[in-house]
């Protein structure tokens, strides 16, 4: 009779080992999705940055350059970056 009791005991460890395991990995994949989404939101608000800066070069010429190339630098370190 112990032994069956341990060999459910057992189980029930196992099965909660699991639960607690698959719970984890998915609070992970949320995490992951999560970044992704505002990575997303972030390029989505540089690019209007960046044509903001186009839109707007005559008044601050020099200043529109700075923000367009420093965006353009950037991106391009990023796709250099990036594993094939």
């Amino acid at each position: 009779m112990t032994t069956i009791i341990g060999i459910i005991a057992a189980v029930v460890v196992v099965l909660i080992g699991f639960a607690v395991v698959a719970f984890y990995r998915s609070l992970a994949e949320e995490r992951a999705r999560s970044a992704e989404r505002e990575a997303a939101r972030l390029r989505e608000v540089l690019d209007e940055v960046k044509d903001i800066a186009w839109t707007n070069r005559e008044i601050a010429p020099d200043l529109a350059t700075i923000i367009i190339d420093t965006i353009r630098t950037q991106e391009q370190s990023d796709k250099r970056r990036q594993l094939p």
